[in-house]
């Protein structure tokens, strides 16, 4: 069953179209949004956000239009964004008093334990904080309120490894719950591939691709060759090719390679490079 569905989502702006974007996101599973800047990611998730207002198309959260939530409903979709929104002047502990008013399912046993778990202290006002720790206490608030579907952009976004590290694995707790599921927009596309069910890449403002993580990665190859070399490539084996200073980078489905070919595995860095740059033969 699909915890969010959007589609048909398109949206006009002047120069630019996000066109038709249908994707779900299944309970129990975790959807990662990846494409290069100006792709659409940002409408689509201020969209879900209700920030965005798209020209056709719908957005439905556990079957129903995200328009006729009720307020209850809506707070089974949280959200955390790459600038966190926290009041600067208060501490945490003030913040989850304000977050109680706010939030109708809000546990404030289990914000305290996610602030005990993410290192957070709880008297320091928030514009003392690192961008690590601004993040984390955004992700606090959001598992603190029994959420269903966690909506994340950019979460992991200019922070360290080990912060990185440490969000990684909030979310794979989130996800321990088979009702939950995620949706993650992020530009690091190795914590997706550590962490991902399905990938959908959004290019032109179009899906290029809406797939499991796995199928995707396994069905693709690449390898280099020569410049000379281009006239004796198959167009019709041929997927994408990047064409180097050094020679030619190319991407191929792996089942039209010859038996025993040394090939190079890709990821979702090399797809998004390949088809957002490269050049049919």
């Amino acid at each position: 069953m699909e915890k969010l569905q959007i589609n048909g989502l398109y949206k006009c702006y002047p120069g630019f179209e996000v066109q038709n974007v249908a994707f779900k996101v299944p309970k129990g599973s975790v959807v990662g949004l990846i494409g290069e800047n100006g792709a659409g990611k940002s409408t689509v998730i201020k969209s879900i956000l209700g920030a965005v207002h798209p020209d056709r198309g719908e957005i439905l959260l556990d079957g129903k239009n995200i328009t006729s939530l009720t307020k209850s409903e809506k707070q089974k979709l949280s959200f955390v964004l790459d600038d966190t929104g926290l009041p600067s002047e208060l501490n945490l502990s003030a913040l989850g008093a304000v977050m109680s008013d706010i939030f109708l399912r809000w546990d404030p046993v289990l914000y305290k334990h996610w602030l005990k778990r993410l290192d957070l202290p709880e008297n320091k006002a928030v514009r003392t904080f690192s961008k690590g720790m601004k993040m984390k206490a955004a992700i606090a608030v959001a598992l603190s309120y029994e959420s269903e579907i966690l909506v994340l952009d950019e979460p992991t976004s200019g922070l360290d490894p080990v912060v990185r590290d440490d969000i990684l694995e909030i979310l794979y707790d989130y996800m321990q719950n088979e009702n939950h599921a995620l949706l993650i927009s992020s530009h690091i596309t190795a914590d997706l591939e550590k962490l991902c069910d399905y990938i959908v890449y959004l290019h032109q403002g179009k899906v290029l691709f809406n797939e499991e993580k796995d199928v995707l990665l396994e069905r693709y190859a690449a390898f280099s060759c020569d410049r000379s070399f281009r006239k004796e490539l198959d167009p019709a084996r041929v997927e994408k090719i990047l064409v180097r200073e050094y020679g030619i980078d190319v991407l191929v489905r792996k089942e039209n390679l010859p038996q025993g070919f040394q090939y190079n595995k890709v990821g979702l860095d090399e797809l998004m490079l390949f088809w957002s740059k490269g050049e049919n033969l």
